[in-house]
């Protein structure tokens, strides 16, 4: 073997597997354009485009740096590749109570105006890719409870009996077992986020629900937990999307349908 030979050999060993696994998926996740919609296929027109801004995208920042993409995915692999689509809840709600079937893949744009598409490293925790979708599912199974708890239409709970997302993530943030049926749950607690204070009047908006270790003190979240629990409230990837983009086996044309 020849010098030449070996480092024809040595790139197309390293640079050939660089270019298609890096490279080239860092160019088209850099410079994706909106989807547009096709009147036949998709009923309307305009433009596709996955949003995720202000707190949420500080919140994409935090989740990269406390390594929660180590132990939770966020992707709904094609069919071919797993049973993602057909798991309890994992890339949509089966049955939503205004969409119906809202399953399905995950696609590029999903992770668009994030700094990392984080599909996650393995999957020992809960996929997560519509986590914030779960969360709207139990607030309408808690609204629903308490209402008829009260003998009230849910429309009629009161706000301080009505189930609020916000205060229901910060607290598994701060200790996933606290909240109900969670109890055996092996995810580690965030108590960087959070301080013990005093409580003064009312107390904090940022407290939660959570008694501190002596009487008169709460628990506060900071806004780096603040901006975590939006980002992980807005992982709703079960959204519609263009006919061309729909992996879906059983989809349907627009112009088909009846």
């Amino acid at each position: 073997m020849t010098v030449k030979t070996f480092f024809i050999g040595l790139f197309a060993s390293f640079g050939i597997p660089w270019l298609v696994l890096v490279a080239i998926p860092f160019s088209k996740m850099r410079s994706l354009e909106p989807v547009e919609y096709d009147e036949m296929a998709d009923g309307k027109t305009g433009y596709y485009q996955h949003k995720t801004s202000g707190r949420a995208q500080n919140g994409s920042i935090i989740y990269g740096q406390e390594g929660c993409a180590t132990c939770h995915s966020q992707v709904a692999r094609p069919t071919y590749a797993g049973n993602d689509v057909f798991q309890n809840s994992l890339a949509g709600i089966s049955k939503d109570p205004e969409r119906g079937n809202t399953r399905r893949e995950s696609n590029l744009w999903d992770y668009s105006n994030e700094p990392y598409a984080w599909i996650g490293e393995t999957r020992i925790g809960p996929d997560l890719s519509n986590f914030g979708r779960r969360v709207e599912m139990l607030a309408i199974e808690y609204n629903e409870a308490a209402a008829k708890a009260l003998d009230v239409d849910v429309k009629d709970l009161p706000q301080s009996k009505r189930f609020n997302a916000e205060k229901y993530v910060l607290t598994r943030l701060f200790n996933p077992r606290l909240v109900p049926h969670r109890d055996w749950s092996n995810c580690p607690s965030n108590r960087q986020f959070f301080t013990e204070k005093k409580v003064y009047g009312q107390g904090s908006a940022n407290a939660i629900p959570v008694e501190g270790k002596e009487e008169g003190i709460e628990i506060i979240a900071d806004q780096d937990a603040i901006a975590l629990a939006d980002y992980l409230l807005s992982l709703k990837r079960d959204g519609e999307v263009p006919f061309s983009i729909n992996y879906r086996r059983d989809k349907v044309k627009a112009s088909e349908k009846k």
